[in-house]
């Protein structure tokens, strides 16, 4: 375990239900990585999760943003269909490619805070 100010190399994963006709299945990947401390990779998990428009369903009805322990859970509510999604924070301790850099995580696109309720 790192302490808050060690730097590191930084995942930030999302989880997500995947499959078609062979069945449906748990999918977890890399949207990105953060080289920084745990804070700094958080407040970029968080603003991504902000951010963040799920491919499904294809008209969001609703979208809702849960913090779940560490990270966070995505509902994404459409006319017919709810999907949900999970964020977390991973801190990379080996890779077989160190010679590849991971991929860092793109600037998520500008967003307007949520509306008080």
């Amino acid at each position: 375990m790192t302490d808050e100010g060690t730097r590191a190399t930084w995942g930030l994963m999302m989880s997500h239900l995947q499959g078609g006709l062979g069945g449906v299945r748990w999918a977890t990947r890399s949207v990105g990585h953060v080289i920084g401390t745990r804070q700094e990779a958080a407040q970029a998990l968080h603003r991504h999760v902000l951010a963040f428009e799920p491919k499904h369903p294809l008209n969001v009805v609703r979208r809702t943003v849960y913090e779940d322990g560490d990270g966070y859970l995505v509902i994404a509510e459409g006319l017919t269909q709810t999907f949900e999604y999970g964020f977390r924070l991973s801190r990379v301790v080996h890779d077989t490619r160190p010679d590849a850099p991971p991929q860092p995580a793109a600037p998520p696109p500008p967003f307007a805070p949520p509306a008080a309720p």
